[in-house]
């Protein structure tokens, strides 16, 4: 779909086509103040320029999506007409090289997949930034990529990519995708460092460009033509009001299924069928159709006991979303990705994947999930991988069957690909499949819905509607920031960055530390950064990846500052073995501008909800946690170091109930037991409060407040 001003032209000519806008203007329009009317233009100006900022990682997830089903013709066209593919040594330049190169090296020389085929190169983590003339971006990414074919070797790759996309002939695309390979090796002996000294992937962004993903515009640059009258500017605040009201949909329903995803874990059932319609439907293709809130309960089955187990793992990340908006801004659909990792401990593990097609609604102002299609990729034993072992899904036991049969059957022993919601991001076409190639459960509604745009007419012209307008658009921004410093600190942590890291943190920012407490200030917290781990290391024979994934994020009024949740999907990588796995959750962040730059106030991170015993236990096969490793005369811990050497500003200890099972001491919780989850948002739909509710870290539970924040500052 075309955004921004050099798409406007189109945009209008739809709008007239819907009969939105009049086919004749009056011959003598009234007037426009020239300060209203050049406002108008800045907005215009500005809202492309986010427009950009999101569709640069539309190209990104929609080539993930693609890999998954070996459309390589697909990916091939979100590139430029000059544009590179690096990965590694090799390159190709120009979309027939480009075409070739995957079809050979990704493909094995066909188009689309064999049967049994893995090919998940997730995209992950963007930190991306516009260009101060909004026409090209930078985007560093992280790929991991879960791959093989069924009875041969699976494989784990992973790396960064540090990414251009340019604004060629009015349309968003990848000028050049280069991937710096990290780790890799077959599922059998886990993943490790490709190199004994890895290198740093070189940044294209600073600390403090990280928390301005939409830099100023440059005095002096030329804004399309401000409105001439009053009728023009009605027709131009028509169409940014619709472009404004799909942003917020794209953010609501991200939010809305990240949050889905977080009550699954825990396994708050109550709280996920709230998230649906009244009328709502959950499709599970191959098994069935569950309809309205008892039966969606009823899909869940025998595990549908409130809360989890000892041991038990049931993460569910939502991943890699693409959100389409219909016109009117009532209705969207979204495509996306769910890994599993799932299981019990001494009983057994599984990785699942699934796609997932939604259809989500907006009613009495909220969003819900009127249809939600999951298509189950894989289900494999975690001790043999996805090419030995590629398990049917559970049949419903008795009791817990759908209410209907599913309308998408699963084909045995064929390659099948879920038909794509949403067109080509450069070409604007429905997606091409092989020849061959089984498609299933078509979508049209959701096709159609970029076709056009439709707004209601706004009620007028003058300062608070327009102050109305800029507030939604800083919202959309405040959405970008949250994202870009998120992400930005994990990889600064993977780098033992810590000026870096530290640089990310208001001048009252505060950072907790595992086990330990609370530093403030940027110098503080880089201090206590070097006490407990010290400089980076040489070689560079270890890192510890931290991907904070799946935010649920609350922008606060005026879009100054938000509040966001955030899962740590964190796995090691070495020279001399496999890696391993284990999971955190940063519940309760919060940023703010200062002086014009997104940066931390708090940031705090709950650990560890599940771990594994080395990559070849995996997370069912743990050893209970060692009783006596809060004793006096323990051997000291590098967080038991560090608050010795450099003591925080605010002890964890002194956190009351916020600090039960966190705290170094006897009510410290170690997986396999289950910790408690803080949720800082009461359920999206409904309003209902979590067990362990916290909107604000600093007064939760306290006496009194334990931080000050500051204000925000443009």
């Amino acid at each position: 779909m075309t955004t921004g001003k050099f798409g406007r032209r189109r945009r209008i000519g739809a709008l007239l086509c819907l009969g939105m806008l009049p086919m004749h203007m009056p011959a003598h329009a009234a007037e426009i103040d020239t300060s209203t009317a050049e406002r108008i233009g800045r907005l215009d100006h500005e809202l492309s320029r986010t427009e950009g900022l999101r569709q640069a990682k539309r190209l990104q997830i929609a080539y993930s999506h693609y890999a998954q089903f070996g459309l390589w013709n697909e990916m091939a066209d979100l590139f430029a007409r000059q544009g590179e593919l690096v990965v590694g040594t090799d390159k190709a330049k120009g979309r027939n090289a480009i075409l070739a190169y995957l079809r050979q090296h990704f493909g094995g020389g066909r188009m689309g997949l064999l049967p049994g085929e893995v090919a998940t190169r997730m995209q992950l983590t963007p930190v991306i930034s516009l260009a101060p003339d909004g026409r090209s971006a930078k985007g560093r990414w992280h790929e991991v990529s879960m791959l093989g074919k069924a009875g041969g070797e699976a494989r784990w790759e992973g790396g960064i990519s540090e990414n251009d996309y340019v604004l060629e002939d009015g349309v968003w695309k990848i000028a050049r995708l280069h991937l710096y390979p990290m780790y890799a090796g077959s599922y059998e002996d886990g993943w490790r460092n490709i190199q004994d000294d890895l290198p740093v992937v070189p940044f294209h962004y600073t600390a403090r460009s990280a928390g301005i993903p939409i830099p100023p515009t440059p005095a002096g640059t030329r804004i399309d033509a401000a409105p001439t009258d009053q009728a023009a500017a009605l027709a131009r605040l028509r169409e940014i009001e619709a472009r404004l009201a799909r942003l917020s949909a794209e953010d609501a329903v991200m939010r809305l299924q990240n949050a889905y995803g977080y009550y699954v874990d825990q396994k708050m059932w109550t709280d996920v069928t709230d998230l649906f319609a009244k009328d709502g439907t959950l499709e599970i293709a191959g098994t069935g159709i569950y309809r309205g809130e008892q039966s969606i309960r009823r899909s869940f089955g025998n595990i549908a006991s409130n809360g989890l187990l000892k041991g038990e793992v049931n993460e569910h990340l939502q991943m890699e979303m693409i959100v389409t908006v219909a016109p009117g801004g009532e209705e969207a659909w979204a495509r996306g990705f769910q890994l599993g990792m799932l299981g019990q401990n001494h009983v057994g593990g599984w990785w699942t994947q699934a796609i997932f097609e939604n259809h989500y609604v907006r009613e009495g102002g909220l969003w819900r999930i009127k249809a939600m299609r999951l298509f189950p990729r894989l289900r494999s034993d975690y001790y043999q991988g996805w090419t030995k072992s590629q398990l049917p899904e559970p049949v419903p036991a008795k009791g817990y069957e759908p209410d209907s049969a599913s309308t998408i059957t699963l084909p045995a022993g064929q390659s099948w690909i879920p038909a794509f919601n949403y067109p080509n991001p450069v070409t604007g076409k429905a997606a091409s499949y092989p020849d061959g190639a089984t498609v299933l459960g078509v979508a049209p509604q959701a096709a159609k819905a970029s076709a056009g745009e439709a707004a209601t007419a706004p009620g007028g012209i003058d300062a608070a509607h327009l102050d109305r307008l800029e507030t939604e658009l800083a919202h959309a921004r405040a959405r970008d920031g949250a994202e870009n410093i998120s992400h930005a600190f994990g990889y600064y942590l993977d780098d033992f960055n810590w000026d870096g890291s530290s640089a990310l943190f208001a001048r009252t920012g505060r950072r907790g530390k595992y086990q330990v407490g609370f530093y403030v200030g940027p110098e503080r917290i880089r201090t206590a950064e070097l006490t407990q781990y010290g400089p980076p290391r040489t070689p560079r024979n270890f890192i510890q990846i931290h991907l904070r994934i799946q935010p649920v994020i609350d922008v606060e009024p005026g879009g100054l500052g938000a509040k966001l949740r955030t899962r740590l999907f964190s796995f090691s990588s070495r020279n001399d073995g496999p890696g391993s796995f284990q999971s955190g959750m940063y519940p309760n962040d919060r940023i703010v501008l200062e002086d014009g730059v997104w940066k931390f106030q708090h940031q705090s991170i709950d650990e560890l909800y599940f771990r594994s015993d080395g990559y070849k236990n995996g997370w069912a096969k743990v050893p209970d946690p060692n009783p006596k490793q809060f004793a006096p005369d323990r051997t000291p811990s590098v967080m038991d170091k560090l608050r010795a050497a450099y003591p925080p500003d605010v002890d964890i200890l002194d956190m009351g109930i916020r600090a039960v099972g966190f705290g170094p001491g006897p009510e410290f919780i170690d997986f396999p037991n289950v910790k408690p989850m803080w949720f800082h948002y009461a359920n999206p739909v409904s309003g209902r409060l979590p067990p362990n509710y916290c909107p604000n870290h600093s007064t939760c539970y306290q006496a009194k407040p334990l931080f000050e924040d500051q204000a925000p500052t443009r």
